[in-house]
């Protein structure tokens, strides 16, 4: 039986998405999962879930659906040296964010099509390192490697800024 206060606890439980996107064994392809990883050993605001979700964009759709904000941690394929961190609003159409590439595909084509099966939370923000090396390998590259302390502190910051707004 549901009560009320059950609903309402069911309806908070998850305000705040975390996830992780890219293949881990393909060397910083898998910072996603690294900063997943490090943020399951951190005190995180109570509503936020931490998935992976690999290198499948349905899954990073699914992962977010029926929360109120989502993280999208990824790899990002820009022109600025191994182990920048950067920061975009996906929800944002005036913003031009890197493309979140998923094997199977475009994150960004599965976000804008993917609120007819998902609940897609109204704010979602891309926050990722440019990698290095791509090539096969489970560890991240010494600039990525050295960039995911900080990387997993900004989104400890943002989570905790997203539910003070």
């Amino acid at each position: 039986m549901t009560t009320s206060s059950d609903a309402a606890q069911t309806a908070t439980a998850h305000q705040q998405a975390v996830v992780g996107v890219g293949s881990m064994v393909m060397g910083d392809d898998g910072v996603g999962y690294h900063a997943i990883e490090a943020l399951e050993d951190c005190s995180l605001p109570e509503g936020t879930s931490l998935t992976h979700a690999g290198t499948t964009a349905f899954l990073a759709l699914e992962a977010m659906s029926g929360a109120d904000r989502a993280l999208v941690v990824d790899a990002l394929a820009l022109e600025e040296p191994p182990g920048t961190i950067r920061e975009f609003r996906l929800d944002r159409p005036d913003v031009d964010a890197p493309e979140v590439t998923m094997h199977d595909y475009s994150f960004t084509d599965a976000l804008a099509v993917g609120d007819v099966a998902y609940d897609v939370p109204d704010r979602v923000r891309l926050l990722g390192v440019v990698p290095d090396q791509l090539d096969p390998a489970v560890e991240l590259s010494e600039p990525v490697a050295a960039a995911l302390p900080e990387l997993v502190s900004r989104i400890e910051q943002r989570l905790v800024e997203d539910t003070q707004n």
